[in-house]
């Protein structure tokens, strides 16, 4: 049971690092359980229903699309990311509450009604468009 127990583990761990698995919700929850009853039954001596569970658990795990991490906009690192980015002066880590306020302070100096250019207002509001869609 203890070699079972480290395996899944090291593939829960494996899943954590990929960005598979994040801060788990309810589904994901289940699964994880689901694999732990099933490492418990296989552990009994029912191996094929044991093995089934955590197979079943492993997989449901395993197939889940990448989540987005909270406060990463620019994890990966798209240029239009990194140049939305450097527009608003916002390093990779930053979250909504940051692009919202480094928006608000730009457009305010930069709007066409306070002397700006039209063209950077539309640059700006891209740039903040851009980055509040990649986050969660």
């Amino acid at each position: 049971m203890g070699l079972l127990a480290l395996l899944i583990g090291g593939w829960l761990g494996w899943l954590a690092w990929t960005g598979r698995i994040g801060k788990p919700d309810g589904k994901q929850i289940a699964a994880i359980l689901l694999a732990v009853v099933g490492g418990a039954v296989a552990a009994k001596g029912n191996v094929a229903i044991g093995g089934a569970m955590v197979a079943g658990g492993l997989y449901w795990l395993s197939r889940r699309t990448p989540v987005k991490r909270a406060g990463r906009v620019g994890r990966r690192g798209d240029a239009g990311t990194r140049e939305a980015l450097e527009l608003l002066g916002l390093s990779t880590d930053a979250d909504r509450a940051a692009v919202i306020a480094a928006h608000r302070r730009l457009i305010m100096r930069n709007h066409p009604d306070a002397g700006g250019t039209e063209a950077l207002a539309q640059s700006l509001n891209a740039a903040r468009d851009h980055l509040l869609a990649r986050l969660p």
